[in-house]
């Protein structure tokens, strides 16, 4: 699980890397392309890592909200005033102390803090879900993620086909729909990785379905944004169903690799334990650095400098937040 959180926290810093260059069809297009579909499993793949760590537990209501809560509600205080101080500084105004509450409250001041906000709705929803789990048998379990899938898959399905249908919810189908059915996913796709014989077979099959994935991704996207004729990010949608079949082959590589590597665990506990700081400050250090790079050198090539500023833009946030970490008011945010 260690190996994985770290995956999907590169991935992810890889994945905005990458997205700063797809605003429009130019040189440096294709290689965004690239590289963001490669890697958008990512958040789900954080998820399915949540659901594999917490759906088989068994714990009371109040302790499991106390201890999950206190573990998400500090760094998203924290993480939104530094944005909103930051964004003081380039000169946005929040008004009096109750706005910048207001702001905190309303939604994310960045971007990338929507999936702090989105884990407090899955937390709440998790016992629940963890009650489901436990007691449903195998034939149970596959007929909720099949309905889960088809039912998150549709809007994306039906823009890309041009059909106007109100299916979802005229058979109230939408009550499937939502990311913490990737926390369902994630426990159920583990337990298939440890039931498989043949493991090494299994984990090459995952890795070249991935990449499969991975391009199919690339050219949905490339033809759906040529039809309307603008980049489109729709078949990145994390409900899509090209992503949730990578996830699930992104999942199985990542897991695989971690299940070897016995001997890095300390190291890969270390660098586990940094994964939610680095997603939190990756982005002021992306945009001070790309900011940076397109000034040193705007003409360099796309397939290599994405690749690059990702690496890079992880090993400084990594040792950010290691220095954070030795302050001990900072353990609980970072």
């Amino acid at each position: 699980m260690d190996t994985a959180r770290v995956a999907a926290c590169f991935m992810v810093v890889m994945l905005h890397t990458a997205a700063t260059r797809f605003g429009s069809f130019d040189e440096q297009w294709w290689a965004s392309n690239f590289y963001d579909s490669l890697v958008r499993s990512c958040v789900p793949l954080f998820l399915m890592i949540t659901g594999v760590l917490l759906l088989g537990k068994r714990e009371s209501l109040p302790a499991f909200l106390s201890k999950r809560f206190a573990r998400v509600l500090p760094p998203l205080v924290f993480w939104s005033l530094f944005y909103m101080a930051w964004n003081t500084w380039r000169g946005e105004r929040y008004g009096p102390w109750y706005g910048w509450l207001e702001a905190i409250i309303h939604g994310p001041v960045v971007f990338h803090l929507w999936y702090l906000y989105a884990i407090v709705g899955i937390y709440l929803f998790v016992p629940f879900l963890r009650s489901i789990w436990n007691a449903a048998r195998p034939g149970e379990k596959i007929c909720y993620l099949a309905l889960w899938a088809g039912a998150s898959a549709w809007p994306t399905l039906g823009t890309a086909l041009g059909l106007e249908t109100r299916l979802l919810q005229t058979y109230g189908l939408d009550t499937f729909v939502g990311l913490a059915g990737y926390l369902f996913l994630g426990a159920y796709v583990h337990e298939a990785w440890l039931r498989q014989e043949n493991k090494r077979r299994y984990w090459c099959a995952s890795l070249g379905l991935f990449m499969v994935f991975g391009a199919l991704t690339m050219f949905a996207t490339y033809a759906y944004s040529e039809h309307i004729g603008k980049p489109s990010t729709l078949f990145y949608e994390y409900l899509s169903p090209l992503v949730m079949a990578s996830a699930v082959c992104a999942f199985n590589v990542v897991y695989g690799i971690g299940a070897k590597a016995h001997t890095y665990a300390g190291p890969l506990q270390a660098l586990s334990a940094c994964t939610l700081g680095i997603y939190c400050l990756h982005v002021f250090v992306l945009r001070e650095v790309d900011d940076t790079l397109q000034t040193l050198n705007p003409a360099a090539s796309p397939w290599w400098s994405i690749p690059a500023t990702a690496a890079g833009v992880f090993g400084l946030s990594l040792g950010a937040i290691m220095l954070l970490r030795r302050i001990k008011a900072f353990e609980l945010v970072t």
